[in-house]
């Protein structure tokens, strides 16, 4: 008899249990509802947090504090909720569409390509996207001015392109071309140029980039950079490659990869960890930490550089980065720049300006501060650049 009457008080209990859980249900749905209809979208952000951590959690309630957070512009935050409701139901689309539009204003092409093939297809073609096409072009064209009486001014170009292969896959391509004179003379410098022949460094390059989204979170990477280099009579051809992964989380984007390859005659491998952080969940204030380790035919390097990015003004952001260590033969950007000057750097810092002219195109001027080592004659030197450069999205 005491063992049928435990039974009945514990099924009493849950049952009790289960009721008052529906009614937390209930209320945190009418409230929430309530919030949204109203757009109070910082008292749903408030309550939804605070209703989750009560242990309280239902796709209804991610739906809307994703949506209050992409409102107010916290569009990592939005992805992190919009991704728990397709979870449960990866058939909701609105939370896809939004999802697309979040991974879009953060300039993540790729996961917005990898939602966007995942909506139905109506909503694409309403959007007009498809799992081939264009992305962006870039155009780049710079001038290098060394403090330095032997090294005239170089001059760089750069045109790329970015397409989209499929709705998990998209390839950057680059060509560029990068040309300065080199002096290198015993004889006074006002002479020097009478007994050089050859004298200009000149190397056209082609570099490529593949990208493929294992999950909306998870990308794969894999780049190859040609360098064709003539040099004092001598012809060089250089490959190099890369594979790396990356992950974009809620506050932070990590990546991990190594560069590999023969750099005009020397063995080159660099390996690299990257972290992006983005403390309001937008680009309004940004930071990005790289190190590097530089092995080069057996000698190794350390580099690090620091970036840090706000919007300053509409439609204007700034960029400031730093660089420390020996970049000799330093490769950035996932390999697409590569720093084989004659002269290596020792120290870099700069700022970028991006101004968004409208919807398509985005205009941005590079500063560059160097300090420099002559190789021939073991002085150091200052050299500044800049840079002007337009992206077009399609």
């Amino acid at each position: 008899m005491g063992y049928k009457k435990l039974i009945l008080i514990f099924t009493l209990f849950v049952a009790l249990a289960a009721k008052a859980q529906d009614n937390r249900f209930a209320v945190a749905d009418s409230t929430a509802e309530q919030l949204y209809n109203a757009g109070d979208w910082k008292q749903m952000i408030v309550f939804g947090n605070k209703t989750i951590a009560d242990s309280v959690d239902f796709p209804g309630l991610r739906f809307k504090l994703g949506y209050a957070y992409m409102i107010t512009g916290n569009y990592k935050a939005a992805i992190e909720h919009f991704d728990q409701v397709l979870s449960n139901d990866s058939a909701i689309f609105t939370a896809r569409l939004y999802a697309y539009y979040c991974n879009t204003y953060l300039n993540n092409d790729l996961g917005a390509s990898y939602n966007a093939g995942k909506l139905d297809t109506a909503t694409r073609r309403a959007l007009k996207l498809s799992p081939f096409g264009l992305i962006d072009s870039e155009l780049e064209s710079g001038i290098k001015l060394p403090n330095n009486s032997q090294r005239d001014n170089g001059f760089f170009e750069r045109a790329g392109l970015s397409n989209r292969l499929s709705w998990r896959l998209q390839l950057d391509q680059s060509f560029m071309f990068f040309s300065q004179n080199i002096f290198r003379s015993l004889f006074d410098d006002k002479d020097a140029d009478k007994y050089l022949s050859g004298k200009t460094d000149r190397q056209t390059e082609y570099f490529v980039r593949a990208q493929f989204g294992i999950s909306p979170h998870v990308n794969v990477i894999g780049s190859y950079h040609y360098i064709y280099t003539t040099y004092r009579g001598s012809i060089n051809n250089s490959n190099l490659g890369l594979l790396g992964i990356k992950y974009n989380g809620r506050f932070v984007d990590l990546q991990a990869d190594v560069n590999f390859g023969r750099l005009i005659n020397k063995t080159l491998k660099q390996y690299n960890t990257r972290l992006n952080f983005y403390p309001l969940g937008n680009l309004n204030l940004y930071t990005t930490s790289r190190a590097s380790v530089l092995n080069l035919s057996g000698t190794n390097s350390f580099i690090y550089n620091q970036a840090l990015g706000f919007k300053a003004f509409n439609k204007t952001w700034l960029e400031t980065s730093v660089t420390f260590g020996n970049q000799d033969d330093y490769l950035d950007a996932d390999g697409l720049y590569v720093y084989n000057s004659i002269d290596p750097t020792k120290f870099k810092c700069g700022e970028t300006v991006f101004y968004q002219l409208n919807t398509h195109a985005l205009l941005n001027l590079n500063y560059i501060y160097e300090k420099k080592t002559d190789i021939y004659r073991s002085v150091n030197y200052n050299q500044n650049s800049v840079t002007l450069g337009i992206i077009w999205k399609f």
